[in-house]
């Protein structure tokens, strides 16, 4: 059974009830670890989650299963899954000179996001993951917003996906958590793969907001270290020379 949505009427304006189709995918996301699953009771258990992790943790999949479950179901506020995703081209936050239109350069920059609902959809069994996400995309279900859209927002009922934020510095991290009103926030990266120099030098808005946002009632903070690596044995090994 799909759900009542109170609406008012443009015309009379009396209130409406309209009926509101339930989504139709299967989301099975089976956690891999116990930091996983601390991700997974910490998202919901907070409005807001921030996350520090390396590569090869499932911090990805792992935000965007349950986005989609939440999303999905008929009793969450969640209405939308919404990307700011940062636009990082030659150390800059432009946009660039991409070619193809405004949509095109914007899902360029979105296409590893896409990509991971494509894979939770198709290893939980969907037979059309593809046409899935077009669904979604075409009823404005999941929307892609870069940084440089964002001020004068307002995010509500969304569940908000704030990817690679290690290319956020404290400044574009301020704007991205300021523009959140209601449903849920996750914010997750890894310091070591930034490219932009002004956080190298010291202004990274994920480290900052880290050390200052950790205590407030609302707010959860999961940290993922190099043996939480899931995704292929080697990672490990190069992560540990790497670093190194």
């Amino acid at each position: 059974m799909g759900k009542k949505k109170k609406e008012i009427s443009a015309i009379t304006e009396t209130v409406v009830e309209t009926y509101v189709k339930p989504l139709s995918y299967k989301v099975n996301l089976k956690c891999k670890n116990q930091k996983q699953k601390e991700l997974v009771n910490t998202i919901k258990d907070n409005q807001i989650t921030i996350v520090e992790g390396v590569f090869g943790v499932g911090k990805t999949f792992v935000i965007n299963s349950i986005a989609l479950e939440m999303l999905k179901n008929q009793e969450s506020e969640i209405e939308k899954i919404v990307f700011i995703i940062p636009t990082v081209n030659n150390g800059s936050m432009s946009l660039g000179h991409l070619p193809g239109s405004l949509d095109e350069k914007i899902y360029n920059f979105a296409f590893n996001e896409l990509e991971s609902i494509r894979k939770i959809l198709e290893k939980s069994g969907n037979d059309k993951p593809n046409q899935i996400i077009d669904d979604l995309i075409k009823n404005e279900k999941i929307e892609i917003r870069p940084i440089s859209f964002l001020r004068g927002a307002s995010l509500e009922k969304s569940f908000i996906c704030v990817s690679e934020a290690e290319q956020f510095t404290k400044e574009d991290l301020f704007l991205i958590i300021t523009r959140f009103e209601s449903g849920k926030m996750v914010i997750s990266g890894d310091p070591l793969q930034t490219d932009r120099k002004e956080i190298k030098t010291g202004n990274s808005g994920l480290t900052y907001a880290i050390e200052k946002l950790d205590g407030i009632n609302g707010v959860g903070i999961v940290k993922f270290s190099e043996e939480d690596i899931v995704r292929n044995d080697i990672l490990l090994e190069i992560y540990k020379k790497w670093k190194n």
